[in-house]
């Protein structure tokens, strides 16, 4: 998809999403105020859910692009507590869209898986940007975890007409915090589930290379 397309598809949805309910807006009538064919427009998406994506590529570019002259500094919680807040600045201009799609944002399971793994992509963006490295089991629960805050956040943030968004600050700091906790709380717990799959992977190669060797012999 050609970076002009893309963004002129993403900001004709989002203008039909800001006048009228998200379920209503038709992939003709995003075509119609992008101003390509509907032909044109099966090029480049694979329909709303993918536009959706789009748009969150876009701010996850701008987000990251903004380190390079601005930089977050403090300790882990402080960093990626400073790359979510930004992520709603840079939502702001587009808060009547949000408001609309956050109401019926999907169609259907898989429209909804779809916005979950945009949703987890985005994540694990944010913890890149964050400085924070976790794999395995770890960055798995962290992604989810952080999709799950910063969901709940984005509910406050439509309400917040605060321009200092307090109430946004509070719940993002209040929910990141008590997502450390829980992180912490299952150390334990994923270091055994990580211990096992190893025994558990260990155990099958063993078992296919003895009869592979068995196989062989006879």
């Amino acid at each position: 998809m050609s970076t002009e397309t893309r963004d002129l598809i993403v900001d004709a949805a989002l203008r039909l999403a800001a006048e009228r309910p998200w379920p209503e807006i038709t992939l003709g009538a995003i075509a119609e105020a992008a101003g390509v064919s509907l032909a044109e427009l099966a090029r480049h998406v694979s329909g709303k859910p993918d536009i959706l994506d789009a748009f969150a590529r876009r701010l996850d570019s701008q987000l990251l692009s903004s380190l390079a002259a601005d930089p977050v500094e403090g300790d882990a919680h402080d960093r990626l507590f400073d790359i979510m807040l930004r992520r709603f600045e840079l939502l702001a201009p587009h808060k009547s869209a949000i408001a609309s799609i956050v109401k019926a944002p999907a169609d259907g399971p898989v429209e909804w898986l779809a916005l979950l793994a945009s949703s987890l992509v985005t994540q694990g963006w944010m913890l890149a940007a964050a400085d924070i490295k976790l794999s395995g089991f770890r960055g798995d629960a962290a992604r989810l975890g952080l999709a799950k805050i910063a969901a709940d956040t984005l509910m406050i943030w439509l309400k917040d007409d605060d321009q200092g968004l307090a109430r946004t600050m509070a719940a993002l700091d209040r929910k990141l915090r008590d997502g450390e906790a829980l992180m912490k709380r299952l150390e334990t717990p994923v270091a055994l589930c990580s211990g096992f799959a190893r025994v558990f992977r260990s155990f099958r190669e063993e078992r296919t290379t003895k009869t592979q060797a068995h196989d062989t012999a006879d």
